[in-house]
């Protein structure tokens, strides 16, 4: 699930939208500021400042939030901020979300995150298997946490890692290509 949303400086919801875009996260969000734009007539060049989800969630979707969120403050000069994706959940219930296959990053209110196989047995909002009713992050949550975001420059906006992404290292260093020689 993917979502976008404009917040005014105090934390109102102006207009949100999200959807399903499995493989297709970035052509789908900005198709949504193009919904943005014929809905309110706001466009990215209006914003005083941008924000994404920094994780944890998928390497690709949440690298997609945060490209698109650093693009925007380098191409206008505005700041950007991030939020974690257990509090565009909740940040005031136990929060689970998928982790590896079997696994859950699980965070209760005001701890850090742990690694679990098993659900708490207390109740839980979020998503993946065995979490009911799926809930997942969505950029109108940046409304109600707003005055909790921290803004950065572009260069500084990093995603957050729980764990290392699942990516591998070329096993012999790149090639060097000799250049042909000018005749």
């Amino acid at each position: 699930m993917i979502s976008v949303a404009a917040v005014s400086e105090n934390g109102e919801v102006l207009w949100s939208q999200s959807r399903q875009a499995p493989l297709a996260a970035s052509a789908a969000c900005l198709s949504m500021l193009d919904q943005m734009k014929l809905d309110t007539g706001l466009t990215p060049a209006d914003a005083e400042s941008f924000a994404a989800d920094m994780g944890p969630g998928s390497f690709t979707g949440v690298r997609v939030g945060v490209t698109l969120a650093k693009t925007f403050g380098f191409l206008y000069g505005k700041p950007v901020a991030g939020a974690s994706s257990f509090d565009l959940i909740s940040k005031t219930d136990v929060v689970a979300l998928p982790s590896k296959k079997g696994e859950f990053f699980v965070r209760r209110p005001g701890q850090e995150a742990i690694r679990l196989t098993n659900l708490p047995s207390e109740g839980v909002v979020g998503f993946g298997p065995g979490v009911e009713p799926q809930v997942y992050p969505s950029a109108s949550r940046f409304g109600s946490i707003w005055h909790d975001l921290q803004l950065v420059s572009a260069t500084e906006f990093v995603p957050v890692y729980l764990i290392e992404p699942s990516i591998s290292i070329p096993k012999v260093p790149y090639a060097v290509i000799a250049k042909p020689e000018a005749s």
